[in-house]
C-alpha cells in the first residue's frame, strides 16, 4: 500500500510543472490524498494548506514578482510532498492507535469511512433508496432482503464494489486487520 501512496504523491508532484496549473484545485486534490495517506489533522495538510498566492502583494504589480511567487508556492508544495514521499519511504503508514482516539471521535471516523464507502458507488436517488429501506419499521431480515433485493437491482457488482471500498478504506482496513 505504500508504494501506491507514493505513486499518488509522485503524480501530485508532476502536476506542478503542468502548463495549466491551478494551485486551488492541485491543494485540494493534494490535501485528499494527504488525508487519506496521514489522517485529517496531520501537519502535511495543514502545510499544504497554508500555500497561498497572495493576490493584494505589492509583487503582483511587478510582473515578475508574480511569476516568483507562484514559483514560491510550487517549491513549497513540492518540497513538503517530497518531505512525505521520504516518510513513507523510510518509515512506511503509521499504524492507528485506537486507544489514543476518543471513542465518540472514532466513531464519527468509522461512520463517515462508511458512508463515503457507500456513496462513491451510488447514485443520490440509489442512496435515498436504501436510506429509505433502513428506516422502515421492518425487522432487521426483512431490511436484509430489501437491501439485497435493491442492491442487485442497482447493479449485480455494487455490493462487491462497496465492499472493496470499505476493505481498502484507510482506517477500515486498519480495523480489520
Amino acid at each position: 500500500m505504500t508504494k501506491k501512496y507514493i505513486k499518488l504523491l509522485e503524480n501530485q508532484i508532476s502536476k506542478i510543472d503542468s502548463s495549466d496549473f491551478d494551485l486551488e484545485a492541485w491543494k485540494s486534490g493534494t490535501i485528499v490524498l494527504l488525508s487519506r495517506v496521514f489522517g485529517d489533522a496531520s501537519t502535511k495538510v495543514t502545510e499544504i494548506e497554508k500555500i497561498k498566492f497572495d493576490f493584494g502583494s505589492w509583487s503582483l504589480r511587478d510582473s515578475s514578482g508574480s511569476m516568483d511567487q507562484m514559483d514560491s508556492c510550487k517549491r513549497r508544495g513540492k518540497g513538503i510532498l517530497e518531505a512525505c514521499i521520504s516518510e513513507l519511504e523510510i518509515l512506511g503508514i503509521e499504524s492507528i492507535d485506537f486507544e489514543k482516539i476518543p471513542s465518540k471521535a472514532l466513531n464519527s471516523k468509522i461512520a463517515d469511512a462508511l458512508t463515503s464507502a457507500v456513496e462513491q458507488e451510488l447514485s443520490i436517488s440509489q442512496y435515498r433508496g436504501l436510506l429509505k429501506i433502513i428506516g422502515t419499521k421492518s425487522s432487521k431480515e426483512e431490511k436484509k432482503k430489501m437491501l439485497f433485493t435493491a442492491l442487485m437491482g442497482y447493479d449485480q457488482e455494487l455490493a462487491s464494489k462497496i465492499v472493496a471500498n470499505i476493505m481498502t478504506d484507510t482506517l477500515l482496513a486498519k480495523i480489520f486487520s
